[in-house]
């Protein structure tokens, strides 16, 4: 498969179907209660990546703000299809996110990534937004391959 025969988009109550159908890409499966509310609020984002009817990445998010000021999208989970890592999908989820988010007034779109150094270099590569730099680290955190790492990504919308 090929990432460009991918569609991604937000998810709506008409895919409650296609997100219970998404198990395996979540720590605890959805139920439909769960699902059906989750998408009737309008400040949760679900956005699906899916391949021939079966989704295979998933971006979760939750718009939040202060009285008075624009909203921002908080990212927090992204998950994709273990064999279709390394290819950019994750990004593309977030470069969707950004999309909704600029549409909805958020003045910009956050999140954590938390890695190993290892699992940054190899999964996410250099340069990646979403790589731990040093700046990032816990001072106190060993800084070698087993560190785990919680790094804090800020896109602005203009």
């Amino acid at each position: 498969m090929t990432l460009p025969e991918l569609v991604i988009r937000r998810a709506s109550r008409a895919d409650v179907d296609l997100v219970l159908s998404a198990g395996d890409l979540l720590a605890t499966p959805p139920t439909a209660e769960w699902t059906q509310d989750f998408l009737d609020r309008g400040s949760n984002m679900l956005i699906l990546a899916v391949y021939e009817d079966v989704p295979v990445g998933m971006l979760v998010g939750v718009e939040t703000g202060h009285l008075g000021e624009s909203p921002d999208l908080f990212v927090y989970g992204i998950r994709v299809r273990e064999d279709l890592r390394h290819q950019g999908l994750a990004h593309r989820l977030v470069d969707k996110a950004v999309e909704i988010a600029e549409e909805a007034g958020c003045t910009r779109v956050w999140g954590s990534v938390h890695r190993s150094d290892a699992e940054n270099e190899r999964e996410l590569g250099p340069g990646s937004p979403f790589s731990a730099t040093d700046e990032d680290a816990d001072p106190g955190a060993r800084q070698d391959s087993t560190s785990n790492q919680s790094t804090t990504f800020v896109i602005p919308i203009p």
